[in-house]
């Protein structure tokens, strides 16, 4: 109870954080910007098209964790501050020359090029404005910049760092609303949704919508405030917003509305969770106020007619498509889907309401039976598990995966028990199988000249690459992932490359053992194996 009143009254506390990079600040992304099964967990800083910005700490603490990885955030420095946060610099080229040394070191103990490195409070102690990293494109990355992240240390709530370095970005420019839809209820109520992106000046990108608000006839019957949101909630994100629409069209229409089984906390509503019931024949005022961090704000009044007219003027559409139901996905209980060799769990709260599923089973001659929930994407809220047993008798069982056919085939691993091969399960879209893989990675050398870069591509076709490990005369030297091709499709082949003057190899000009060891998922390895001069 001390703890957590304690915590609460550090981050009430005025802080005074100053921008991570020296030049002019524009952003390219402000923090809550919907996204499929996420919010964007932060400010995305321009770094004028290029790499090698240098990047300093807001402000004073610790480095606290180090990664670095071919997916999500690349490079990445957290720094735990004093007041109760956790600043988080993302997409990094390479770390200051003190770091770059403590992650080479610790990726040649543990013979690997990923890393995940937790530091105690008095290893690395960083001051405000110190240099910790440059700018880069590496991880998710789809351009040159820097993606700052703002945590409550103690919950790890995504919070907007706006709230702290507001002052030094320019806004005057007010939200816009680009369409209002209307969404019927089974109840035979409505709910609204809002099509709307912020901007600033001097700047092309569009921004997500910091407050919302639906009065109507001068109550206010729902609103947010994008701040403050429960990592753990991130894909609550796809009921907030409609989902099956951006699937389509790549629009987000937020609801001004709560779905039963949305629990996020920086959704408001009524006792009616923001749905409307306009069952009198008069006319209702609907106002929409869509606010930025600044205070820049935009009204779109509405007056709907009730009773047999209250749709006039406005589209109606649902969120739920022509679809086949077999079964249902309920919100408030939890779900066992069986079928002949096939087990799904949706635990209670894991969708937002009621979700049709086409349940279907299309025998083969491979190992298990083919199993579809649903054709269209469909998303939950946290893993499901899905358990596919194996009809036949295979020679190594822990070679048995399940697989996920969408489009491309998405291996999703999984572990054997009793016949069963058990895999966590994020979206029910697509069709689901066992697979066996007891065929190595490939590697393809590319150039072996060890003068420059030695540079090979590896692939798995199966269950994808899980790691690689390279050696010069059995010591082992590091290769960097070169691409994020991985960010996109698992399966495809991936770029790694090692320059060996940046190596402990000393040159000595004789000949030398190379030695590549690629392992998979289901711990099938490849090794090759060549002499080079260096």
């Amino acid at each position: 109870m001390l703890s957590t009143l304690f915590a609460s009254l550090l981050l009430a506390v005025n802080v005074n954080f100053t921008p991570p990079m020296s030049h002019e600040i524009s952003l390219a992304g402000n923090f809550g910007e919907p996204r499929p099964n996420h919010f964007h967990g932060g400010l995305d800083f321009r770094t004028e098209g290029v790499e090698g910005k240098p990047i300093m700490t807001i402000g004073d603490g610790y480095v606290s964790r180090i990664t670095v990885g071919k997916f999500g955030f690349g490079n990445a420095v957290y720094v735990t501050h004093p007041e109760g946060y956790t600043s988080v610099y993302c997409h990094l080229q390479h770390f200051s020359p003190r770091m770059d040394r403590l992650v080479k070191q610790w990726q040649y103990a543990h013979e690997q090029y990923e890393a995940d490195i937790r530091l105690h409070p008095t290893e690395y102690p960083v001051a405000q404005g110190q240099l910790i990293a440059f700018s880069g494109n590496t991880g998710h990355s789809f351009g040159p910049h820097l993606h700052l992240e703002l945590h409550d240390t103690r919950t790890w709530d995504m919070l907007d760092p706006l709230e702290h370095l507001g002052t030094f970005v320019n806004d005057t420019v007010p939200p816009q609303i680009h369409d209002i839809i209307m969404i019927p209820q089974p109840d035979g109520g409505v709910g609204f949704a809002v099509y709307a992106d912020d901007y600033m000046q001097n700047s092309h990108n569009h921004y997500g919508i910091r407050k919302t608000q639906l009065l109507v006839d001068g109550r206010e019957v729902f609103s947010s405030d994008v701040n403050g949101i429960p990592y753990s909630m991130n894909r609550m994100v796809n009921s907030w917003g409609d989902y099956n629409r951006y699937y389509h069209d790549s629009k987000w229409y937020l609801k001004t509305y709560i779905e039963p089984g949305n629990t996020l906390p920086i959704l408001h509503a009524d006792e009616h969770r923001g749905i409307l019931y306009l069952n009198e024949p008069r006319d209702y005022q609907l106002v929409f106020i869509l606010t930025d961090y600044f205070g820049n704000q935009t009204r779109k009044e509405l007056v709907v007619s009730g009773g047999e007219g209250m749709s006039e003027g406005l589209e109606q559409t649902s969120t739920h498509y022509s679809l086949l139901t077999t079964h249902q996905i309920k919100w408030n209980t939890t779900n066992v889907i069986s079928r002949p060799g096939m087990q799904l769990v949706v635990p209670y709260g894991y969708v937002g309401v009621d979700t049709p599923l086409n349940i279907a089973m299309k025998l083969t001659e491979m190992l298990s039976p083919v199993y579809t929930f649903c054709e269209r994407s469909t998303p939950l809220f946290y893993d499901a598990e899905l358990s596919i047993a194996a009809r036949q008798q295979v020679k190594d069982p822990s070679k048995l995966y399940v697989v996920c056919h969408f489009g491309n085939d998405i291996p999703l691993g999984g572990t054997y028990k009793d016949g069963w091969v058990t895999a966590k399960v994020k979206d029910l879209g697509g069709s689901f199988e066992l697979l066996y893989d007891d065929v190595p990675p490939v590697i393809e050398p590319k150039s072996t000249d060890a003068e420059s870069l030695l540079r090979f591509d590896i692939s798995d076709d199966g269950s994808g690459v899980r790691s690689y490990k390279g050696y010069i005369d059995g010591q082992f030297v590091l290769f960097k992932a070169q691409t994020q091709s991985l960010t996109t499709y698992p399966l495809k082949p991936t770029p790694i490359a090692c320059r060996l003057s940046n190596t402990p190899i000393k040159r000595t000009g004789s000949q030398r053992r190379l030695k590549l060891v690629v392992t998979d998922n289901r711990d099938n390895e490849q090794t090759y194996e060549t002499q080079i001069k260096y």
